[in-house]
């Protein structure tokens, strides 16, 4: 067991980050993950051990295995592996498009980094223990002077990942038993991006010298001005609602249903707190039957489809229609199984998002909490 660093709020409560080096550790490891995939978030997973209730897959072979303790009990975890563009399995370097960060100057055979499998037990995932975790792996891109970080993420994820530093910057890819993925970059010299996004990484970042700044540009230059991606920690409150009203083609007040009962000014704080804006392509399976739902989905434009009933066609065509189960304030389970068939724009609201709002703006939150049981009741109504 390699201690890799220590944060401490007391002796009785410390919580240290290690790197696995034992059998015994990555087991546990491996069993955390089972615990919070398989057990929390019923999720169906061709790789995990349902026998001896572990989850582990071909990179966990030659990657840097991390993991949060406090006391004797694991709390969180990451993984990191470091290599080439062919190091990685093709089905990986496709996905996020390694071969794209080939072409960046200066750069031959560069190293990249891909960080996966990143956790926190649900009693902690309030407290430092995600940024501890992302924190050594930022560092141990840098000692190993790695320019671009990987990652992929779930939707309800992705506000956390912008916040942390990480770029949306290509495709979206459905990952089977994980669902719709966001790929992501993290690039460790771009600190102008860690301090605008406000990252907790800013204050390690910040102390780096040397930097590549023609490789940030060259990074900037093709994708993040090309993209099109709206970074949820970048957009303000007006420009956001801006960009709602154009593409709805009318006050978001008026097509969501959600925020009827809330002013302007709240509905304007709520969706810049909590949503996140997401362009799907013709064939992206966006929810999947029996899963967790973190979110609140809405259609902003295009079409999607029903995969579950199909007798008749179930469509949803309508801008700001709400799609799949309430993961806002409840974790319920998707019913659906729910593809695009066209290119389409959802807005993406995280339930993780939503429990910071609550802390922060409880009025408006009571509002919602109340508006949308009202909605429920309404629909029971109407189907009986």
């Amino acid at each position: 067991m390699t201690n890799y660093d220590v944060k401490t709020s007391s002796e009785k409560d410390a919580t240290q980050v290690f790197i696995a080096t034992s059998l015994a550790e990555k087991k546990a490891i491996y069993h955390f993950r089972y615990q919070i995939y398989i057990e929390e978030m019923s999720k169906n997973i061709m790789d995990a051990d349902y026998g001896r209730k572990l989850l582990q897959d071909e990179l966990d072979e030659w990657a840097v295995l991390l993991y949060a303790q406090t006391g004797t009990e694991i709390i969180g975890t990451a993984r990191i592996n470091i290599g080439t563009l062919h190091t990685f399995p093709k089905i990986v370097t496709d996905y996020l498009f390694l071969s794209a960060f080939q072409n960046c100057p200066n750069e031959t055979d560069q190293q990249f980094a891909f960080l996966t499998k990143l956790m926190v037990a649900p009693a902690y995932r309030s407290s430092p223990v995600l940024y501890l975790l992302v924190s050594k792996c930022y560092e141990y891109c840098c000692a190993n002077q790695v320019q671009f970080g990987f990652g992929i993420c779930n939707l309800h994820l992705a506000r956390l990942y912008e916040q942390m530093g990480f770029h949306r910057y290509t495709k979206n890819y459905f990952f089977p038993g994980y669902g719709l993925q966001l790929p992501l970059v993290m690039l460790a010299d771009d600190i102008q991006h860690f301090r605008n996004v406000r990252s907790p990484l800013y204050r390690i970042a910040r102390k780096r010298s040397n930097l590549n700044n023609q490789a940030i540009e060259w990074f900037h230059n093709k994708f993040t001005r090309q993209s099109g991606v709206i970074n949820s920690q970048l957009i303000t409150e007006e420009d956001l609602w801006s960009i709602l009203c154009e593409r709805l083609r009318r006050s978001p007040k008026e097509a969501i249903a959600l925020l009827g009962a809330l002013s302007d000014a709240e509905a304007k704080k709520f969706l810049h707190s909590c949503s996140s804006y997401i362009h799907c392509a013709a064939g992206d399976l966006i929810t999947t039957q029996g899963e967790i739902s973190y979110t609140y989905n809405l259609l902003i434009s295009g079409t999607l489809k029903s995969q579950t009933f199909q007798n008749p066609a179930k469509e949803y065509t309508l801008p700001g229609q709400h799609f799949g189960a309430n993961g806002l304030t409840a974790q319920n389970k998707h019913t659906e199984d729910i593809v695009a068939t066209k290119p389409s724009d959802i807005l993406v609201l995280s339930g993780m998002a939503f429990q910071r709002f609550f802390h922060a703006y409880p009025e408006i939150a009571h509002k919602i909490v109340y508006h949308l049981t009202q909605l429920a009741r309404n629909r029971l109504r109407q189907k009986k």
